[in-house]
C-alpha cells in the first residue's frame, strides 16, 4: 500500500471537506481501485457535488465542486464505464438521458 494511500483514496493532497463523504462513497465502489485529487481551484457558484469529465487510460476524471472551491478528482478503474454506471445509480452523478430515450 501507497504511503499515502487510507481505503483507496491517496492522502498526498487535500481533499475538500464537502467532498469527503462522497468521496467514501466512490471508494467503496468493488470497480473503484484508487482515488487521487487533484488540482483544487477557486469557483463561484453555489452547485456542490460531482460531475463526469472524460474517461483516462487509467480510468475517468470527475470534478468535485464544494461552496467555494472546484477540484479534479482522478478515479482508477478497470472498468470504468460500469464504476460510472454505478456512481450513477447511487447517485454520486447525475444520470444523463440517453438521446434515443427522449
Amino acid at each position: 500500500m501507497a504511503k499515502y494511500r487510507q481505503a483507496k483514496i491517496k492522502r498526498q493532497h487535500h481533499v475538500l471537506k464537502e467532498l469527503e463523504e462522497g468521496l467514501g462513497v466512490i471508494a467503496s465502489l468493488p470497480t473503484v481501485d484508487g482515488i487521487i485529487p487533484g488540482v483544487i481551484r477557486p469557483k463561484y457558484g453555489g452547485r456542490i457535488g460531482f460531475s463526469f469529465q472524460y474517461y483516462t487510460p487509467s480510468g475517468f476524471k470527475l470534478i468535485g465542486r464544494s461552496s467555494g472551491a472546484v477540484q479534479e478528482i482522478f478515479v482508477i478503474s478497470r472498468q470504468p464505464e460500469l464504476a460510472v454506471s454505478q456512481l450513477q445509480e447511487v447517485g454520486i452523478l447525475p444520470k444523463r438521458v440517453n438521446p434515443t430515450d427522449a
